[in-house]
């Protein structure tokens, strides 16, 4: 048990996979913008590239995966068209690795 544990009976802690974000993505910088927030404040994100043109998908693949990097976060891919992006420390409970295995 470390300084930064999450008790078993703290009632506020969340697992990771319940905190999960998942959402189609359109090209919009603003929308993005908001989504990393939410990234930075311990939200993992699964997005879907899918509906973009080639363009908008590399930009905006290249702006999440830097964006997880800058938080010293994980970015996986999940399929062709989709990724997850969290912090290292959403790993630490392991429902995000069983989200992933789930799917």
């Amino acid at each position: 048990m470390g300084l930064f544990h999450k008790e078993e009976n703290d009632t506020n802690y969340v697992e990771a996979r319940n905190r999960i974000i998942m959402e189609q993505l359109a090209d919009d910088d603003t929308r993005a913008s908001k989504l990393v927030d939410l990234l930075k404040n311990g939200n993992p994100l699964v997005l879907n590239f899918k509906k973009l043109d080639i363009m908008a998908c590399n930009k905006l693949l290249a702006f999440f995966a830097g964006a997880t990097y800058a938080i010293g976060g994980k970015t996986i891919k999940i399929n062709e068209t989709s990724y997850l992006f969290a912090r290292l420390e959403d790993f630490q409970d392991g429902s995000l690795n069983e989200f992933l295995e789930s799917i």
